[in-house]
């Protein structure tokens, strides 16, 4: 692969969907992507070796890997952070080794929690329209002021590296 491509030091994994409009018993919707029906691609296996597959050769390299809920977990970020790669993204609630007290904390508007674990993993939820709950073995939690040409200023939390 490495004579072809030299992928950067920020990588993404998601799922795909192929679109299809005819009668498919596996079919499938998600309303966010641009083929909203369609067949959904990746491995039919669990997330971990998904991402490990994936990320096979790429290891070792002090990359940045950024992934969404279905495939984030404490467990998941700490075998990669293992392997000198760093995982942030969107963390499910209901995944095993959640900080309780994050997950069950009732937040306001605008407030946010945090917590890390043994190893550095940032473990973060924050309320904005809804609960955001985040997860990051590279950038700390910080909440930061930014401006929008459409809408007032407000406080938004997200991941930010310290320079």
């Amino acid at each position: 692969m490495n004579e072809i491509y030299e992928p950067s030091k920020n990588l993404s994994i998601d799922e795909s969907m192929v679109l299809w409009r005819g009668r498919l018993i596996f079919r499938q919707y998600i309303k966010n992507k641009r083929h909203k029906y369609g067949v959904k691609m990746h491995m039919l296996t669990e997330p971990e070796f998904v991402v490990e597959k994936l990320m096979d050769g790429l290891l070792y390299k002090g990359r940045s890997l950024f992934m969404d809920n279905f495939y984030n977990s404490v467990q998941l970020s700490r075998k990669l952070l293992s392997k000198k790669t760093y995982v942030t993204g969107t963390l499910r609630s209901n995944r095993k080794n959640n900080p309780k007290d994050v997950i069950e904390k009732k937040l306001k508007k605008g407030e946010s929690i945090c917590r890390y674990t043994n190893d550095g993993i940032c473990i973060a939820k924050w309320k904005d329209k809804r609960d955001v709950l985040m997860i990051s073995s590279e950038f700390p939690h910080e909440m930061n002021e930014i401006t929008t040409k459409k809408k007032r200023s407000k406080d938004k939390a997200y991941f930010s590296k310290k320079i």
